[in-house]
């Protein structure tokens, strides 16, 4: 699908859940409880119905929803039987209101028509913080089971990360690119070495992110406090969808900024971003 194509679907999309949102009621379910284990300790976000599909859409995740990186996993359960949905084409739209403003976010729909233990996994990049009222997740969901579509949207909140796992900046030596930064790994940083993974991505327009997959990007571990670094580090490379995955060494507990040099075709686009880390 090309980028105006993805535009016009992600508008309509949004319209027509906005218009919808004002007349919609919930039925009351009617089903058995449903078993649904979640993997590792996941919390449960929050539950709606997808109008048309007669599926139910359950939402979990790791921990709550803050700005960064936000893995997500969602069980598909029919709405008349109470069955486990494990086969169909599953996809998230998020969406933001600010009065008349209006704009999407990055995400990472899986292409999988097949669960994995019973969820469709996705991921979404919340660039600022707001309320249930303002981020919405819309739901898209081809139910391979009767062959039916359907849509619905929940409200989720999302607060600051802390310490911050999100980045934001302006490259003019890249034709003024709006990159968002965000944090994966570690997310239980140790002394020696480290996975050390990011995701970026560039604002095409406020509904459409792209992975951005031809940059160069070095790392410079730094201990404030001591005035030193640290050795043995392995840049992060691009390892698909926008991912650069490395190592990063911590010699020794304390407080850690991870300074990133972003580059493009051996032109130094950014050296002032950075991540702190706490071991």
């Amino acid at each position: 699908m090309n980028l105006n194509s993805k535009i016009v679907l992600y508008t309509s999309v949004f319209l027509t859940l906005l218009a919808c949102k004002k007349e919609k009621t919930v039925p009351e379910s009617t089903e058995a409880p449903v078993a649904v284990t979640p993997v590792n300790t996941m919390i449960k976000i929050g539950e709606t119905y997808l109008s048309g599909a007669k599926a139910k859409a359950l939402i979990y995740s790791a921990k709550t929803f803050s700005t960064g990186y936000n893995e997500i996993y969602v069980a598909l359960i029919d709405s008349v039987d109470g069955s486990i949905l494990s086969r169909g084409h599953f996809d998230i739209v998020p969406m933001m209101t600010m009065g008349t403003m209006v704009h999407s976010a990055p995400v990472e729909n899986t292409e999988d028509t097949l669960t994995t233990n019973g969820f469709f996994k996705c991921a979404v990049v919340f660039p600022m913080a707001g309320s249930s009222s303002q981020w919405n997740l819309n739901l898209l969901f081809h139910n391979h089971k009767n062959d039916l579509e359907g849509q619905g949207s929940i409200g989720v909140e999302v607060s600051d990360s802390s310490p911050a796992r999100f980045r934001s900046t302006v490259l003019a030596l890249d034709s003024n690119a709006s990159v968002f930064i965000s944090y994966i790994l570690p997310q239980n940083p140790k002394v020696g070495i480290n996975d050390f993974e990011l995701v970026l991505h560039k604002r095409e327009t406020m509904m459409l992110y792209t992975p951005i997959t031809n940059y160069a990007v070095e790392i410079v571990p730094e201990m404030p406090s001591m005035g030193h670094g640290s050795p043995n580090n392995v840049n992060p490379v691009h390892i698909g969808n926008g991912h650069y995955k490395g190592k990063v060494n911590f010699t020794m507990t304390g407080l850690w900024q991870v300074k990133l040099k972003l580059s493009k075709n051996g032109t130094l686009l950014s050296s002032d971003q950075y991540f702190e880390i706490t071991l």
